[in-house]
C-alpha cells in the first residue's frame, strides 16, 4: 500500500461544496467533470467531491447518506491567525476562534 491519495466526499448539493473547497479554501481543481465530480489538489492528497448520483451510477445501487455523516479534514498551516483571516475574508464563518495545535 502506498498511502492515502484521495478523500472522496459524496455530496448531494454539489455547487456549494465546490465553492467552499475551491473558492473559500483556495484548492485548485485538477480534474473537473462539471456538476458531478471535481478533484482538488491540497498539496498532500486530493479531495474529490462526487455527486452522490454519479457514484450510485458507478456502483449500480442507491447510496443512502450515512446516519452519522460528520467528517473532519485537518490541514496544516504555517500561521493559524493569518489562515483564519484569509478564510473570514472569503466569507467563511468560523465555528470557534483559531488556536495553535502541536
Amino acid at each position: 500500500m502506498n498511502g492515502l491519495t484521495h478523500v472522496r466526499l459524496l455530496v448531494d448539493d454539489f455547487a456549494p461544496m465546490l465553492a467552499f473547497y475551491r473558492d473559500a479554501l483556495g484548492f485548485k481543481g485538477v480534474v473537473d467533470v462539471p456538476s458531478v465530480y471535481v478533484e482538488l489538489d491540497t498539496g498532500a492528497a486530493r479531495i474529490g467531491l462526487c455527486a452522490r448520483s454519479l457514484m450510485e451510477s458507478v456502483v449500480g445501487a442507491p447510496l443512502q447518506a450515512a446516519a452519522c455523516a460528520d467528517i473532519v479534514l485537518q490541514f496544516g498551516v504555517a500561521d493559524v491567525d493569518a489562515a483564519a483571516g484569509l478564510l473570514r475574508g472569503r466569507g467563511v464563518a468560523l465555528v470557534t476562534a483559531p488556536h495553535d495545535q502541536s
